[in-house]
C-alpha cells in the first residue's frame, strides 16, 4: 500500500496526515510549533520529527510503501530554508531505512489543494496571524502580508484580541461607552475585574496566541450586537481586504479568480466573513468565493499534493 504524507507546520501547532492512493486518511497527529522564528530551527526540526514518529507509529505493523511527503511550513520560505529542512528530513528517513520524495510547498498550496483540489487561486488566512497568497494557473506565487504580529498581521485574531483588550480598558476608564466584551472577559479568564488585566497580560509567559484568544470574546459580543465589538471585527475585515486587494493588483488574473478564506476568524465570525466578502466583491465583482471541501485540513491537502506530485513524476529538487 502506497502512503503519502502531508504536513501543515504552523506557529501554534503542526498537523500531519497520512493517506493512501485513494485519498483515505490512515493516520493523523498534531504536535507543537515548527515555525523556526518562534521556537528556533533546531527545536522546530525536533518537533517535526516527533510529529512524524507519532504519525507513522500505527502504520509500522502494516505493509506499506512510504512514497512521498509534502510540507507547507510557516517561517520556511526561502530556497535555503527549504533545503535545510529537506536535509534534516533525509537524514531522519535514512535513520529509519525509508526512502521517499520530499516536497516543500507553501502553506497556500496545501490549503488550496485541501479546499479546491488544485493549487491555483487566492488564499486569505485569518487565524492567530494573517497572510494572503495568490497562485496563478502557471504556478507563479504572490504574497502580501505575513509580517508577524509586531509588524503586521492585519485582520488577524491577534489584532482583534489586542483591540478587544484596548477597548475594554478605554471602556473601564470612561473614554468609550460600556461594552459586553468586559463581562465576557471576566467570565472567561482568571481575573475578578478588568483592572486585573494589567497584571495578567504583562506576565512573561503571555504569548501572541494568548492575546489572540481574546478575539473569541469580541466575536461573541459582536454576535450579541455590541457596537464596539462589531466595529473591531469590521475594521479588521477591512484591513485584510486592503491586503488582499494589494495582492490582486500584482496579477490581472487574480481579479477573476476564486478566493478562499481560511483560519479561525473566518470560521467563527460571520460578521468578519460577510464584511470581508462584501468589500472584496465591491472592489472586484468578478471574484468567486467557492465553498469547496471544508472538511479537509491543510495537512490532508498536503498529503493529496504529495500524491499528485509523485504520480506526475515531479522531482523533489528545489
Amino acid at each position: 500500500m502506497e502512503i503519502f504524507i502531508g504536513v501543515d507546520g504552523g506557529g501554534t501547532k503542526t498537523e500531519a496526515t497520512a493517506i493512501n492512493s485513494a485519498g483515505e486518511v490512515l493516520s493523523r497527529f498534531t504536535g507543537g510549533s515548527t515555525n523556526p522564528y518562534i521556537v528556533t530551527f533546531d527545536k522546530a526540526m525536533e518537533e517535526l520529527q516527533t510529529v512524524l514518529d507519532e504519525l507513522l507509529s500505527p502504520l509500522f505493523n502494516k505493509s506499506f510503501l512510504l512514497t512521498s511527503i509534502c510540507l507547507g511550513m510557516s517561517g520556511i520560505s526561502s530556497v535555503e530554508e527549504r533545503q535545510h529542512v529537506q536535509s534534516h528530513l533525509r537524514s531522519y528517513f535514512r535513520q529509519r531505512q525509508l526512502s521517499l520524495r520530499i516536497y516543500m510547498r507553501s502553506e497556500a498550496e496545501i490549503s488550496l489543494m485541501a479546499v479546491l483540489g488544485r493549487q491555483h487561486g487566492i488564499l486569505a488566512i485569518s487565524g492567530t496571524g494573517s497572510n494572503t497568497y495568490g497562485i496563478t494557473q502557471s504556478g507563479d506565487i504572490h504574497r502580501v502580508g505575513g509580517w508577524g504580529h509586531l509588524l503586521g498581521d492585519e485582520g488577524s485574531g491577534y489584532q482583534i484580541g489586542l483591540q478587544t483588550l484596548k477597548s475594554v480598558i478605554k471602556s473601564h476608564e470612561g473614554i468609550t461607552p460600556p461594552t459586553l466584551m468586559s463581562s465576557r472577559i471576566v467570565a472567561a479568564y482568571p481575573i475578578r475585574h478588568i483592572t486585573d488585566l494589567k497584571s495578567y497580560i504583562y506576565q512573561p509567559a503571555i504569548t501572541k496566541q494568548d492575546i489572540a484568544s481574546f478575539a473569541r470574546c469580541c466575536i461573541e459580543a459582536a454576535d450579541a450586537g455590541d457596537e464596539t465589538a462589531l466595529r473591531i471585527i469590521r475594521q479588521q475585515a477591512e484591513e485584510l481586504a486592503d491586503t488582499t486587494c494589494a495582492l490582486i493588483r500584482q496579477n490581472a488574473e487574480f481579479a477573476e479568480s476564486e478566493l478562499v478564506g481560511i483560519g479561525s476568524i473566518f470560521k467563527h465570525s460571520r460578521w468578519f466573513r460577510e464584511t470581508y466578502s462584501s468589500l472584496m466583491l465591491t472592489r472586484y465583482p468578478l471574484l468567486r468565493f467557492p465553498e469547496g471541501n471544508r472538511e479537509r485540513t491543510p495537512a490532508q491537502g498536503g498529503a493529496l499534493l504529495a500524491c499528485k506530485l509523485f504520480t506526475d513524476g515531479v522531482s523533489d529538487l528545489l
